[in-house]
């Protein structure tokens, strides 16, 4: 993948010490997100008695890191109206321009290194694709995002791994929630930091 910047960079070095918390009983270890580097955290589907952490627990955390976080940005995909995916489809290239305020062409760039047809419908685009959209448009605007992986197949999980580590590698950063039983293995990228939340008798526990 290549690509020429086509924004201009908004680099602060973003730094943020996050002491250790609870979020609905919870233990959230502390960390220090720094630019250059991706917080991974990897979250089990349940806690010690059964409570589902996959949906609720997931946005919950989201939206507290957005809200403690300076200047940080929650990168939700696409999702529009039902009204306005069957009359009015926005399009790849639409949602750059539109949300980017750049011209055409330069959306083309974008969608041509993110892979993607510029005429095809956003909300036909896979979960993993959809993510690497919502996400490169964001750190176009953004230094720090937190965002998910959820729903990202093993296919695509690549892919969307090196549009994240390419905006790293810039300086921006940001967390990143992902399930726990999918990343028992070391992480290959040493921009990337991994912290393990478990509860109760968890399997995963080490």
């Amino acid at each position: 993948m290549s690509y020429i910047q086509t924004l201009p960079a908004i680099m602060t070095n973003p730094k943020y010490h996050s002491p250790q918390f609870e979020y609905k009983g919870i233990p959230i270890p502390e960390f220090d997100l720094e630019s250059g580097k991706l917080i991974r955290l990897c979250v089990p589907n349940f806690d010690s008695i059964g409570n589902n952490l996959v949906h609720s627990f997931r946005y919950g955390l989201l939206n507290h890191f957005e809200k403690i976080i300076p200047k940080a940005k929650w990168a939700k995909e696409y999702k529009g109206s039902l009204f306005r995916r069957c009359m009015r489809p926005l399009t790849v290239e639409n949602y750059i321009t539109q949300k980017l305020n750049i011209d055409a062409t330069k959306a083309k760039t974008i969608s041509e290194y993110l892979e993607l047809n510029p005429k095809e419908k956003v909300h036909k685009l896979t979960i993993g694709k959809s993510k690497a959209l919502t996400i490169k448009c964001d750190f176009e605007k953004y230094d720090t995002l937190i965002f998910d992986y959820y729903g990202v197949g093993a296919s695509e999980f690549d892919y969307l791994e090196q549009i994240v580590d390419a905006e790293i590698k810039t300086g921006k950063c940001g967390i990143a929630i992902d399930r726990l039983e999918f990343n028992q293995n070391n992480e290959k990228n040493k921009n990337i930091d991994r912290i393990k939340i478990t509860v109760g008798n968890t399997v995963y526990k080490k």
